[in-house]
C-alpha cells in the first residue's frame, strides 16, 4: 500500500498543465473571467472597449458579459521563503536575494513575506512598505525541522489571494528539496488546490535549491504549480547566484504587468461547474484576437 506521500505524488505528478476545478452542488451561477488580446490589422493594440462590445461563448452557449476593461489589476505578490533546517547553506543568499528582489520591483506592487519553516508564519502582511519588508527578510534566521509548504501556499491564498478578485495573485517560492512536513490530513485539500489554482488567474514561480538526500516532494510541488500557472521554474544545486536570480525575476514581473496593459479582463457570468472552452467575439470590424484564461508571463 502507497504511503500518504507517495499518493501525493502520483496525483502531482498527473496533473495537467491547465487543471479544471469542478464545483459540488446545482448550477448556480458564478463569475469567470478571460483575458483578451485585441489587435487593429496593423498590429496596434485597440483601445477604449467595454462589456458591450464583447460577446462570450462557452460550450457553445451565449454567456453574459458582465465587465470588460484593461487587465491592469495591480499585483500582490507572496514572497515565500524556506527557513526549514534543509535551507540552511542557503540563509546568507536567500537574505540578499529577497532584498535584491524586492528593490526591483516596482513600488506600487504589494508584498507579503512569508516563511516556511517548523510553522508556515506570515512576518509582513501584504505593504508597499519596502523598508519593512527588506528589514523583516535581513533578520531571518532557520526554524528547523522540516518545510510546511503545502500548509502555507493554502493558508496565504485563503488569507490574502481568494478573497481579493482585483488583483493579480502571485506566488514567489524559495524552498529546499528537503523533507515536507504539512499536516498529512490536509493532503486531499491540497490536491484539490493544485487542481484550481491555474484557472483562478494565480501565477507561481519558483526556485529550489537541490539539497544531498532531498525528500524530492518539495520539488515536486514547485514544479507541477509554475507548469500549472505558466510560471518560471530554476532548480539550483547552489545558492550562489539566487541575489541575480531574484533580481531578474523582479524585473520580468514588472514587465509582464506592463505587457497585460494591452490586454482586457473580459468577466461572465457561468453556470458551469467546469471551466469549459470559451470563445471571445468583439463588435469591431478588421481587429483579431487572442484569447487566454491565465495572464502571460513568458
Amino acid at each position: 500500500m502507497k504511503s500518504p506521500v507517495a499518493l501525493l505524488a502520483a496525483v502531482l505528478a498527473a496533473v495537467p498543465l491547465v487543471a479544471a476545478p469542478r464545483q459540488k452542488g446545482g448550477a448556480k451561477a458564478q463569475t469567470r473571467h478571460v483575458f483578451v488580446h485585441v489587435i487593429d490589422g496593423k498590429g496596434g493594440p485597440v483601445a477604449g472597449l467595454t462589456a458591450g462590445d464583447f460577446t462570450v461563448t462557452e460550450a457553445g452557449a451565449p454567456r453574459v458579459v458582465t465587465t470588460a476593461g484593461p487587465a491592469t489589476d495591480p499585483m500582490r505578490i507572496a514572497l515565500v521563503l524556506d527557513t526549514s533546517d534543509a535551507a540552511a547553506p542557503a540563509l546568507s543568499h536567500l537574505r540578499a536575494g529577497a532584498v535584491a528582489f524586492l528593490d526591483a520591483l516596482p513600488p506600487e506592487d504589494e508584498v507579503l513575506l512569508a516563511t516556511t519553516g517548523r510553522q508556515a508564519r506570515v512576518r509582513v502582511p501584504p505593504t508597499t512598505d519596502r523598508r519593512k519588508l527588506k528589514e523583516a527578510a535581513a533578520g531571518l534566521f532557520t526554524d528547523g525541522a522540516g518545510t510546511v509548504l503545502m500548509d502555507g501556499l493554502m493558508e496565504i491564498d485563503e488569507r490574502f489571494f481568494r478573497r481579493m478578485p482585483d488583483v493579480w495573485p502571485v506566488f514567489v517560492l524559495f524552498t529546499s528539496d528537503g523533507t515536507e512536513s504539512s499536516a498529512g490530513a490536509r493532503e486531499k485539500a491540497f490536491q484539490q488546490w493544485v487542481l484550481s489554482i491555474g484557472a483562478r488567474g494565480v501565477t507561481v514561480d519558483a526556485f529550489v535549491f537541490k539539497v544531498p538526500r532531498g525528500g524530492g516532494m518539495p520539488d515536486m510541488i514547485a514544479q507541477t504549480l509554475t507548469q500549472n500557472t505558466s510560471g518560471r521554474f530554476d532548480m539550483m544545486n547552489t545558492t550562489n547566484g539566487l541575489p541575480d536570480k531574484m533580481k531578474a525575476l523582479a524585473e520580468q514581473l514588472s514587465l509582464d504587468h506592463r505587457r497585460m496593459e494591452a490586454w482586457y479582463r473580459v468577466d461572465f457570468q457561468t453556470e458551469s461547474t467546469e471551466f469549459t472552452p470559451v470563445d471571445v467575439g468583439v463588435a469591431r470590424s478588421g481587429v483579431r484576437l487572442e484569447i487566454s484564461d491565465r495572464r502571460r508571463t513568458q
